[in-house]
């Protein structure tokens, strides 16, 4: 056997193949996502703060709407009607600022400066903190969606729209809050915030039937999160199976949030 020919089947045994650079890639994912989730509730305050916005959200408006009549015909009542604009709201809040927030403490904590000379790629760092993000929205919308199923008879018609809305919600707005959080720091990021997920709150038909607004109502209802609310009213038996463009737009508002933040994000930390 000559040397050159010896060399490079030394060389093909010594390098990893590709499977095991695979699970190398997933098995650091895993571990920054293990470690988001350990710091998220080894902080009791901010864990049980993202669970208030909702929970006192779906406590205040079904003690006191539980008896009043819904703006459609669709939901019994009107906290039926308010109950799938909520989760929607819930989903928006907690991924926005969880994000976030978590993003800028890596940036703080020279975390992302980190990412840079590990083998861990950008993507892969992104991606534990999309799983991360969901995972913790996870814990509060299911206490919000068992709160409204137990106590105020709520019900899901379609837990596969359900979940079709739980996840496209998270990625939509956790990328919000990843191109958000890339460019503002811990003072300014929650304004930011505020001026685009509370005016969305109040225009994505949550309070009240977009109809009423007439040709302005048209174009709320294709926003990201009037477009969540629909999904959730469906599958919450609340109001009509959601049209192929309501579908559409789901998917694409989580695609492009993923794709722009993850290109904000490269480019912001590549120029330092």
């Amino acid at each position: 056997m000559t040397a050159p020919a010896y060399r490079r089947r030394n060389a093909r045994a010594s390098s990893p193949g590709p499977r095991f650079r695979v699970s190398e890639w997933l098995g650091d994912v895993f571990r920054l996502v293990a470690l988001d989730l350990r710091q998220f509730f080894d902080n009791k305050l901010y864990a049980v703060s993202t669970f208030l916005t909702s929970v006192s959200m779906v406590l205040a408006f079904g003690a006191a709407t539980d008896q009043m009549a819904s703006p459609t015909a669709d939901a019994a009542n009107f906290f039926d009607f308010v109950f799938p604009g909520i989760l929607a709201a819930g989903v928006m809040f907690s991924c926005t600022y969880s994000v976030g927030y978590t993003i800028i403490v890596d940036r703080n904590r020279r975390t992302i400066e980190d990412l840079i000379l590990s083998p861990l790629s950008y993507s892969g760092f992104l991606l534990a903190r999309f799983v991360g993000v969901t995972l913790k929205c996870l814990f509060q919308f299911a206490a919000v969606l068992v709160l409204g199923l137990v106590v105020f008879d709520a019900a899901v018609e379609s837990v596969p729209l359900a979940i079709l809305a739980f996840v496209s919600g998270c990625l939509a707005f956790a990328g919000l809050g990843v191109v958000v959080a890339t460019f503002s720091n811990e003072i300014s990021f929650p304004a930011v915030v505020n001026i685009i997920v509370i005016p969305l709150m109040y225009f994505a038909g949550v309070f009240f039937p977009l109809q009423n607004l007439g040709w302005v109502g048209d174009v709320m209802e294709r926003l990201p999160l009037s477009v969540n609310v629909e999904l959730f009213r469906a599958a919450t038996g609340q109001g009509p199976s959601p049209s192929v463009e309501i579908l559409t737009l789901a998917v694409a508002y989580a695609v492009v949030a993923v794709g722009v933040s993850a290109y904000a994000f490269r480019q912001r930390i590549g120029r330092g």
